[in-house]
């Protein structure tokens, strides 16, 4: 496929390469000398210095012979407009990236359709939806769930003196009666992932990444060493877009107290008048009095949203030093990433990441119903509709070749999804779960074109 991406930043670049690794054709735009110099140095990929709203500059990137325009800058009225001049030329499918709202409001008057936009991807959505998730599932470093809600697959920390420490996976059960209730999916230690058999060991310290049907997570973080604990007070930093979401999602919760912090008066005074359920305290997180007479040792879990990430990663160490039990920290940059678990921080979330996950999903749409990159151990996790035409139908899974790096997560039949084992057999129309490395990622997606 030729694709042509409009935006050489953090998604730009994060999609240009796992895109020209699948073999498409890939032109990437950006008007930017330094990062068109350093795309053209690191991949293999063709980039072109100029506007990505010029028809001549479009033009010259190949845009009359591109399949797909992802336009993915960091300003909405360009991303739009590049989409406009896509389908001035025909091109078949336009994929925005906008932080307006109103794009993705049913009720709004603003029809992405109407503008030539197939797909608008709002990062600050994508990033609330899984802040929320985190804030909900207080014992889970990342989580994503498939199979309609039913299956998790979710990384936790192992700590000291966990049932699960010192153990081989075989020791570990996981089973109840003809059921499995989990399996260990990956684990990551020291930086390094890896996709665990029968005779490998679980230390103290490592993130374990699990499987298991959703009722089932208490057992899995229990496993984990983790008590039984729920989340009833919260400390947002940041009355940003995406704090104000995480804000309004969780205000709908009456168990939970939330409480906002913001330094700016008239924006804390806006989100004062806005949410009703949200006590709005206007000073700085990184003051120790403000946060200790506001209650920082009784939460339950601290957010960092603010647009700095440098505050966000101090203000987040400044709560882990205090003991809240879960930090959660938003990043712009993906660099940061590794360095927060150095650091001994909890969580990083990176809207630029998730923006990509969700674009992913969209141009490998096939027979995938949803797609997830998984940060904590650089995997993808994805969720496929079986095909007729599929290699895996009819086929027991200990008959079918999967790639060395890669493993089935769960099958769903029409009565219902499983964690499977080798005997369980796969038929058209059910849905598969495959967790996998990115060297995985083609043979994968050939199994089940």
């Amino acid at each position: 496929m030729n694709i042509l991406i409009i935006g050489a930043g953090e998604v730009g670049s994060h999609l240009a390469n796992l895109l020209s690794r699948e073999n498409h054709n890939i032109t990437i735009v950006d008007n930017d000398p330094e990062k068109v110099a350093r795309i053209s140095e690191t991949l293999d990929v063709l980039a072109i210095e100029g506007l990505g709203t010029s028809p001549s500059t479009l033009k010259e990137a190949g845009i009359e012979h591109s399949d797909m325009v992802i336009a993915v800058t960091t300003v909405d009225e360009v991303n739009v407009l590049a989409c406009m001049v896509a389908k001035h030329f025909g091109v078949k499918t336009k994929i925005a990236r906008v932080r307006n709202r109103e794009f993705t409001r049913h009720s709004g008057f603003l029809d992405p359709a109407e503008l030539g936009i197939d797909l608008v991807i709002h990062p600050e959505l994508e990033a609330t939806r899984e802040i929320v998730r985190l804030v909900r599932f207080p014992n889970a470093i990342e989580m994503i769930t498939f199979c309609e809600g039913k299956i998790a697959v979710v990384g936790t920390k192992v700590l000291e003196n966990a049932p699960a420490a010192g153990k081989q996976l075989h020791e570990l059960g996981g089973g109840d009666g003809d059921r499995l209730l989990f399996r260990v999916i990956a684990i990551s230690r020291d930086g390094a992932t890896l996709i665990p058999r029968g005779q490998d060991r679980i230390e103290s310290g490592d993130e374990l990444y699990v499987t298991c049907h959703t009722e089932d997570l208490k057992q899995v973080f229990a496993l984990a060493g983790h008590e039984q604990r729920e989340t009833h007070y919260v400390m947002l930093y940041g009355a940003t877009a995406i704090g104000r979401m995480v804000a309004e999602e969780l205000e709908q919760d009456r168990d939970l107290h939330i409480k906002l912090i913001e330094g700016d008066p008239e924006r804390g005074k806006e989100v004062a008048e806005d949410l009703d359920n949200v006590q709005v305290v206007l000073g700085d997180a990184s003051d120790i009095d403000l946060i200790t007479r506001e209650g920082i040792i009784d939460q339950d879990v601290f957010a960092a949203l603010s647009n700095d990430d440098e505050n966000n990663i101090v203000t987040s160490l400044l709560a882990r030093h205090l003991r809240v039990p879960k930090t959660i920290t938003l990043i712009g940059k993906s660099d940061y990433a590794p360095i927060v678990k150095t650091i001994g921080l909890d969580v990083a979330i990176n809207p630029r990441l998730l923006t990509s996950n969700a674009i992913l999903k969209y141009i490998r749409h096939g027979e995938i119903v949803s797609l997830r990159h998984m940060a904590g151990v650089n995997a993808e996790t994805y969720e496929f509709q079986v095909s007729a035409t599929s290699k895996v139908v009819g086929k027991k899974i200990r008959d079918i070749s999967f790639p060395k790096d890669s493993i089935v997560v769960a099958v769903a039949h029409r009565d219902g999804p499983e964690i499977p084992v080798g005997d369980t057999k796969i038929y058209v129309g059910d849905k598969v779960v495959i967790f996998c490395l990115p060297d995985a990622v083609g043979p994968i997606l050939k199994l089940f074109e």
